[in-house]
């Protein structure tokens, strides 16, 4: 569906989870550091720079209109117009069945 570069580390999955960042920046107010904190922990799992997962994070700011125009990725204005109404709740829950869809089951 969407063309991730290779070797970066961007799939959908990391995708989401920085839908998952802004939306619990948002939701919480956006206290001191916790952005720093989510996305050194995705940097950590994930692989991808600090800082690239900052500029996604930045992306969803734009695509939500709360700062100007940024080159934002197909995925990501996909992800910000089809579900950027939902909680950090009902994304973790589109996140979970993500990754059990992406799961094999053997019998």
């Amino acid at each position: 569906m969407f063309n991730f570069r290779d070797g970066s580390g961007w799939n959908l999955e990391a995708e989401i989870r920085c839908l998952i960042i802004f939306k619990v920046l948002e939701e919480s107010g956006n206290p001191k550091g916790l952005k720093t904190d989510l996305c050194e922990a995705l940097a950590v799992s994930s692989g991808i720079s600090v800082g690239s997962i900052k500029a996604k994070v930045g992306n969803y700011k734009s695509e939500f209109g709360l700062t100007g125009e940024t080159h934002s990725s197909e995925a990501t204005k996909y992800l910000a117009s089809s579900f950027g109404n939902l909680t950090v709740k009902e994304l973790d829950i589109l996140l979970n069945g993500y990754l059990l869809g992406r799961t094999e089951v053997s019998t």
